[in-house]
């Protein structure tokens, strides 16, 4: 079961106030897909997982929060106003996807990441092919940027790439995903070897559709020398 309040918030951009959903319970059954997508019902509030104010259009995890001013510049550039209107994306992708230009701009590489992805999926539950390509392809640009700069992804060795492929392979980039694979380091806990070994299965058979941890399970229990 999945509950909901309504709470005005004031944005601390614009200083205008509008009505934001919060989250007040839900309850979480199976396991996430392998880019960690929550199972449902917690996937279910995706909508909720972002603030958007309606007349400036900040978007973020908190419009109240003391980085609106500093964000100012960029919530009112080109790209960020082109993109918060895109006809070519949901408008819940859109608002993650501003959220995460905002963050890129702050060099927090990895949350942009995330909300990069959370874009995709919204994009998949719209049925939006294209825009859900494009928001993976930007989130493993983010993942590969935030490696570059030895930005810690996750205390999990290898999740980072994990992440990225599976990324990749549901864009269609299959080949960019098994090179990403191959620098596996071997220190890596076994779920994590368990997932890349999924990821190299689906890759060769050039499957690019969503699965969870349990179908690497599955694969893994199936497949034990």
């Amino acid at each position: 079961m999945v509950t909901f309040c309504d709470e005005d918030k004031t944005c601390s951009c614009c200083g205008k106030s509008s009505s934001q959903k919060e989250i007040m319970s839900y309850t979480t059954f199976g396991q996430p897909d392998l880019d960690l997508r929550p199972p449902p019902m917690k996937r279910d509030t995706m909508f909720a997982w972002i603030e958007y104010c309606s007349h400036c259009g900040y978007c973020s995890h908190n419009i109240n929060d003391e980085k609106g001013v500093s964000r100012k510049e960029i919530i009112q550039s080109s790209d960020y106003q082109a993109q918060l209107s895109s006809n070519d994306y949901p408008s819940l992708a859109n608002q993650f996807l501003c959220y995460s230009i905002l963050l890129e701009h702050e060099k927090n590489l990895v949350e942009a990441a995330w909300q990069a992805l959370r874009a995709a999926w919204n994009c998949d539950d719209a049925h939006n092919e294209q825009g859900a390509v494009r928001s993976r392809l930007r989130a493993a640009k983010l993942i590969d940027d935030s490696r570059s700069a030895n930005v810690e992804f996750s205390k999990q060795l290898g999740l980072d790439r994990c992440i990225e492929a599976d990324a990749l392979r549901r864009a269609g980039e299959l080949q960019r995903a098994k090179e990403l694979l191959q620098h596996m380091q071997g220190e890596e806990e076994e779920i994590i070897k368990t997932l890349y070994q999924f990821q190299l299965h689906l890759i060769e058979s050039n499957d690019t559709r969503c699965y969870t941890i349990t179908d690497a399970q599955k694969y893994h229990d199936a497949n034990k020398q």
